[in-house]
């Protein structure tokens, strides 16, 4: 699964509403228009494009009708800053599909970015602030090696005009070693984080699961799958689900009376 392509697919709104539409549970083409106020063609298109992505897959019912749903656990992880770019995507182990552990893995990065040159950088011409120092970001000339004695960084030639040392920094070995640390604590903390991803997934299953026994029809299990997946406030419903804010509070209020939800911190909770 390419991580660009994701994003690129998910830069469409439409394409978004219907995969967060999809989370609740499976719909046919006619069903997501109604509710996204979306023409068909746009979205058989917008589905098409998910289809052929894995990022959707359809079925059909006893009565022959064609459903869409959500094909498969996927996590999109984007990071940069000023000296890294790194995008990745992740399945995360469904325990009811696969009994291999871990989980796929593609990857766009994390890349170091080539420096800009003077004359591209903003405000050319005037001094570029210094990188930080050891108060600013935790790094100590003691734990990554220290100048030569007697050395300023910075050597004399000719007459007296300064020029820089071009020769191997010892600090360098230091700093290098300390990314390699960091990057196996980050595959440590990252094979974590998957495996609460698996976890979570087997504990939203169950609670689906029970959500669609005691729910009295669709629209309460799609409220209260909401409201267990931390949305609380009855606009927040109504944008999510794309049905009006009265519609979700009247039903909030049945709800409320069969002891199903109740009021907690200006929001609702099951």
């Amino acid at each position: 699964m390419d991580p660009m392509e994701i994003l690129d697919i998910l830069g469409n709104e439409n394409r978004r509403r219907i995969l967060q539409l999809l989370s609740f549970r499976p719909f046919y083409f006619n069903e997501m228009a109604k509710r996204l106020d979306l023409g068909p063609k746009a979205v058989i298109d917008h589905l098409e494009m998910l289809e052929r992505a894995g990022l959707v897959e359809c079925y059909r019912d006893e009565r022959r009708r064609k459903y869409f749903r959500i094909a498969d656990n996927v996590v999109l992880e984007v990071a940069f800053s000023p000296h890294s770019y790194g995008i990745r995507t992740y399945r995360p182990e469904d325990p009811q599909r696969s009994a291999a552990p871990g989980a796929r893995v593609d990857e766009v990065g994390d890349q170091v970015m080539p420096k800009r040159s003077r004359a591209s950088s903003p405000g050319a011409g005037s001094p570029r602030p210094g990188p930080p120092g050891p108060s600013s970001s935790g790094l100590s000339s003691s734990r990554y090696g220290s100048p030569k004695p007697g050395s300023s960084g910075a050597s004399t030639s000719g007459a007296g005009s300064p020029s820089r040392d071009r020769s191997r920094p010892e600090e360098l070995d230091g700093i290098c070693s300390r990314l390699r640390e960091l990057e196996d604590e980050r595959l440590r903390l990252r094979g974590l984080m998957e495996k609460i991803a698996s976890e979570e997934i087997l504990i939203r299953r169950l609670a689906f699961g029970l959500i669609e026994e005691c729910a009295s029809d669709q629209l309460e299990a799609e409220i209260l799958i909401a409201l267990v997946s931390g949305v609380s406030g009855a606009e927040s419903l109504a944008r999510r689900l794309g049905i009006p804010q009265a519609v979700v509070e009247e039903k909030l209020q049945g709800l409320l009376a069969q002891g199903k939800v109740q009021k907690r911190d200006g929001g609702w909770a099951i």
